[in-house]
């Protein structure tokens, strides 16, 4: 164990060395100490000299500028040359080889230069990519979380909205029939009156049995689906035997106009017989005179 912690905390083997179990137990601790020391010395200075994020943003952006003006050298560079090689190879009466080499030579030279810059370029940009991924990242995740929680209490709440409303459209359903049958008997009851109103003798016919007038033929009767009751057929008019016993006198209406104006042809006239009974005749304003 001795000879394991001497040699992993890189202390060493000297002429004085300690014999005793409690000499080599505070070399040992000496040792780890100092190893501890020294990690936390690089862990600080490393800290210090490292960049910032903003630092590390600016740094990026000056050596973009930098390799943007070497493209563009190394660009011209590659034009001049192309240039200068065309110029002495066709341009010229007598060409010489000599120069068409060297500035063959240059054209190769500004193509490496060129491929170089932009692979520096594509470093930088990594290495901006990887600076600011993180930062991207934790806004990316935060902007979903926060829509993904908006939008959860915005479903709750529509489901709430939507349970009140089944439950509106479930109490509406239950009270249904008991409406329906109040409206029903409501509108029986209006027509009852409306009948019983207008032709107040045949409401009082239908209180008795109807009498079956015998068919002259055998002739089956014909009835049609929306014809009304043989009662609302018969006018209100007034038997004859009890026209001469007392003047037939109709009902006020509040809502009606008066009989004369409203049914002239059943206002019964009334004079005296040569025998002295009152006899009621019946006027009617039936355009053809009957």
């Amino acid at each position: 164990m001795w000879l394991i912690a001497i040699t992993f905390l890189s202390v060493g083997f000297g002429d004085i060395v300690p014999n005793t179990y409690c000499g080599r137990g505070i070399a040992v601790s000496t040792g780890i100490m100092g190893a501890g020391c020294t990690a936390l010395l690089v862990a600080v200075v490393s800290r210090k000299l490292e960049l910032t994020r903003a630092e590390k943003h600016v740094h990026n952006f000056m050596m973009d500028t930098q390799l943007t003006k070497r493209l563009k050298n190394a660009a011209a560079n590659v034009l001049r040359e192309t240039w200068l090689i065309y110029k002495h190879t066709r341009l010229v009466k007598r060409v010489n080889p000599g120069r068409v080499r060297t500035h063959q030579r240059k054209f190769l030279l500004a193509i490496y230069a060129l491929r170089k810059v932009k692979m520096d370029q594509r470093k930088l940009m990594d290495n901006a990519n990887t600076i600011t991924d993180m930062a991207k990242t934790q806004n990316t995740v935060y902007e979903i979380i926060s829509d993904m929680s908006s939008r959860q209490d915005a479903i709750e709440e529509r489901l709430t909205n939507l349970e009140d409303k089944l439950q509106a459209l479930q109490d509406h359903m239950e009270s249904l029939p008991e409406i329906i049958t109040r409206c029903l008997s409501q509108h029986q009851e209006r027509v009852e009156q409306r009948k019983n109103f207008l032709h107040p003798d045949a409401a009082a016919q239908t209180l008795q049995p109807p009498h079956t007038p015998t068919p002259m033929f055998n002739a089956p009767s014909m009835q049609f689906p929306h014809s009304r009751p043989n009662c609302f057929l018969h006018r209100s008019v007034p038997s004859s035997n009890n026209v001469a016993a007392t003047t037939y006198h109709w009902p006020t209406s509040p809502i009606l106009p008066p009989i004369s104006s409203r049914t002239p042809h059943l206002v019964p006239d009334t004079h005296m017989s040569s025998n002295g009974s009152a006899v009621n005749n019946y006027t009617s304003s039936n355009k053809y005179g009957s």
